[in-house]
């Protein structure tokens, strides 16, 4: 862990607070005692667990006591909360699924504030990371977003320093230390896409191919070096005092329609949540070559993207366009 966190991951662990996201599941668990044991190996300066409650079923308040008594155990403090995530499915109108994402994102930005150099690590390993993929591939995501999930995130100083360790390793660690973990039921449930994949389509794709795990480490570090490649070849796109980004002619006339799709891409993430998939991209690309002036696209997040005669113009639903029968989302 410690040789792919300071290596591919590319994090400066000494003098950092590490803050492990602890389910009590088995990847949590060993991620947890794994921090405890290279603590001062790595020189970090503080080490605390975090575990949300969920509040979904009744056995999760004992889960929450369970990873309470783990951290007294390994000498370590827990930050814990508790929120009512089908409540939150109610009242925003989404799925559950969903709900308990944004609920742990508030969670974590709350154990993060006030901590300087902080992080939050999440427990994912190798098996998470290859049903991303797949889930990405049934989404339509583009390249280099097929790789999967990152394993270092700054803007939410988030850390997986398990991402290329099999489920199986994890396993056998845990057992090896006698470390107690708890299974989620919800993670059998084929209501949730994830599931399905876990569950269906991984297991299908390892039945064809054993090494596949092998194949989902190496394309996620193809796409990490492409992606790297990309972020020094293309600038760097900031939205204008009115919330606009605009690429001129003269810049994308310059550039190979693979890399002005990636430009159009960073361009909408600039405007902030909402992700564009391929087919849509493709599709401001095939409009921009034709000069097609004055289409309007729209994009996921509440973004719109309208061709011009300078260029191509990026915004919030604030731009001029054509009549709405020229509009098209993707």
């Amino acid at each position: 862990m410690a040789s792919f966190v300071t290596g591919p991951c590319g994090h400066e662990p000494a003098g950092a607070t590490w803050i492990v996201a602890c389910s009590g599941g088995p990847d949590s668990v060993a991620l947890l005692a794994m921090a405890a044991i290279l603590r001062e190996r790595l020189g970090l300066a503080g080490l605390l667990a975090a575990h949300l409650d969920h509040g979904l079923r009744p056995e999760s308040g004992t889960e929450a006591e369970a990873v309470g008594a783990l951290c007294r155990k390994l000498g370590l403090g827990c930050l814990s909360d508790r929120a009512d995530v089908a409540a939150m499915a109610r009242e925003r109108r989404t799925g559950v699924e969903d709900a308990g994402r944004q609920a742990r994102q508030a969670f974590f930005a709350d154990c993060l504030a006030g901590r300087d150099n902080a992080w939050v690590l999440t427990g994912h390993q190798l098996n998470d990371l290859a049903e991303d993929q797949l889930m990405r591939v049934t989404r339509g995501a583009g390249w280099p977003a097929l790789g999967g999930m990152a394993a270092l995130d700054p803007a939410r100083r988030l850390l997986r320093p398990l991402l290329l360790t099999p489920r199986s390793a994890v396993t056998e660690f845990t057992a090896a230390l006698g470390l107690p973990t708890m299974d989620d039921p919800s993670n059998a449930d084929p209501a949730y896409l994830r599931n399905r994949v876990r569950h269906g389509l991984l297991p299908l794709v390892l039945q064809e191919n054993p090494r596949a795990l092998d194949a989902a480490a190496r394309l996620w570090r193809q796409a990490r070096l492409d992606a790297a490649y990309f972020d020094e070849v293309l600038p760097v796109t900031v939205p204008d005092e009115g919330g606009t980004v605009r690429l001129s002619r003269t810049l994308l006339s310059g550039l190979h329609p693979t890399l002005r799709t990636r430009l159009y891409a960073r361009a909408l993430d600039a405007l902030g949540p909402g992700q564009a998939l391929a087919d849509g991209l493709a599709a401001l690309e095939a409009a921009y070559a034709r000069r097609d002036t004055g289409r309007v696209f729209q994009f996921p997040g509440g973004k719109t993207v309208r061709v011009a005669r300078e260029g191509l113009v990026f915004g919030r639903d604030v731009l001029s366009g054509p009549p709405p029968q020229n509009r098209k989302r993707h």
